[in-house]
């Protein structure tokens, strides 16, 4: 029969044994960090400024928000109220197109609709100024109701658009992305998707002189969360993705992730809609861990 001093060193060591196979280390801890964010439901789009700050769109509360972060990742916001905006739209995707200029991808709540809105800054607004219209036989696919342009980048004149609607071509999937100068649209690509059912949620680019386009992008739907890259020369062509991120075995559907950028500091930086059928969680801004995603 153990003696006392020897039973409390082996309920001791049991104690131990049963804290540590009982305590779960956050898998996705080792990939991002999670930013609470106070503001409306449903964020979408993300676009890095030349100022260290990061653009934000709430798709159906009409106001867009700055977010600067600070060494400890604590969020400041900054509300602009989008004005002047088409009715029975979704705002989805945001680029920064220069100093006070920005570019809106929209959806529509009935089939057949997807445009850019070009916005600027006034004073504490965000004022529409155009509306780019995406027709379906551009695109070479069906535009269902809430399934339009979903990701959205550029600089200056051109944007690049990530359309959420899909089409198969030789038994493989594929997204259109649009390339846009001015109020023209100049080239669609077929980008071929990666899984069964992912569709493109979120675009973030920047461009070469030459016109060539490097761009980070999400295929997401459901379980599937997939950061993918591509280079889109300024020329007709199919492109493949190389995929530089599968999330779909750490996030387990948990977040939804409909906008991506690149900071100037280097930082991959997402954003959470949590806003479908209903309200889910806060939200949130994932700041991806250095060298996660390359």
């Amino acid at each position: 029969m153990p003696r006392p001093r020897e039973t409390t060193k082996l309920f001791c060591i049991c104690l131990l044994l049963l804290v540590a196979c009982g305590h779960k280390t956050d898998e996705s801890s080792k990939f991002f960090k999670e930013i609470p964010l106070d503001t409306a439901p449903g964020l979408s789009g993300l676009a890095a400024d030349d100022h260290a700050g990061m653009w934000t769109v709430a798709e159906r509360a009409e106001k867009a928000y700055r977010v600067t972060l600070d060494a400890n990742l604590k969020p400041t916001l900054e509300t602009f109220p989008v004005i002047d905006t088409p009715s029975d739209i979704d705002l989805e995707g945001m680029a920064w197109l220069g100093p006070d200029h920005f570019a809106l991808g929209t959806e529509g709540r009935t089939d057949g609709i997807a445009t850019v809105l070009l916005a600027e800054r006034r004073d504490t607004k965000l004022a529409v100024t155009k509306v780019i219209t995406i027709p379906a036989a551009k695109l070479g696919v069906e535009l269902p109701a809430n399934h339009g342009a979903e990701g959205i980048c550029g600089t200056g004149e051109t944007m690049i658009v990530g359309i959420e609607a899909t089409g198969i071509a030789d038994g493989k999937r594929w997204a259109p992305i649009v390339r846009i100068v001015g109020d023209q649209i100049t080239h669609v690509h077929r980008l071929w998707l990666t899984t069964k059912t992912g569709k493109i949620s979120a675009l973030d680019c920047s461009l070469d002189p030459d016109g060539t386009a490097h761009v980070i992008g999400i295929e997401r739907h459901f379980e599937v969360t997939k950061i993918l890259t591509f280079d889109l020369p300024d020329r007709d062509g199919d492109i493949t993705p190389v995929e530089a991120l599968d999330l779909g075995p750490v996030l387990k559907s948990r977040l939804n992730l409909e906008g991506i950028a690149r900071t100037s500091d280097g930082r991959v930086v997402a954003v959470v809609d949590n806003q479908w059928k209903t309200i889910s969680g806060p939200s949130v801004l994932v700041v991806f861990n250095p060298g996660v995603v390359k």
